[in-house]
């Protein structure tokens, strides 16, 4: 055994980085329709947490009162460095993260997610885009 198998094994045994590699990356079950269709979940995970990112660093410069409310948009898309970008990444984000969305539910559809076994999968589902739809428009109220 070399002093490279050596050192692996031992940071593999107080880590587990090979193991977890291999389980998650290297021999992780796919689908054989694995399509362009099945990327629409990861593209919603990364939208919303785009909306995430942008909502917090907007809400550090917007107050929220009937008088300053303008004002502190004005600031935010002149005065704050990059404020313009942000804020208008947010808005539009919005819009694509229901686009795609409604394509991740689409391609639910259109294999059938919604059948047994997995029923209670998609009324979860369901749930979080009726909280999302929700969230949109007291969001857009806002606006």
């Amino acid at each position: 055994m070399s002093k490279i198998q050596a050192f692996m094994d031992w940071v593999d045994h107080r880590l587990p980085v090979t193991a977890t590699f291999e389980k998650h990356m290297s021999k992780y079950y796919a689908p054989k329709n694995l399509n362009f269709w099945y990327f629409f979940g990861v593209f919603s995970f990364l939208m919303l947490a785009n909306q995430i990112l942008t909502g917090v660093w907007l809400t550090m410069s917007f107050t929220p009162s009937a008088e300053q409310a303008f004002a502190s948009v004005e600031y935010i898309m002149r005065d704050v460095e990059l404020g313009w970008l942000i804020r208008y990444m947010h808005s539009t984000g919005a819009s694509f993260f229901f686009l795609v969305v409604y394509m991740h539910m689409f391609r639910g559809l259109m294999y059938g997610s919604y059948q047994k076994p997995r029923e209670l999968i998609w009324v979860f589902g369901m749930f979080i885009y009726l909280m999302l739809m929700a969230e949109a428009f007291m969001c857009y109220v806002l606006l």
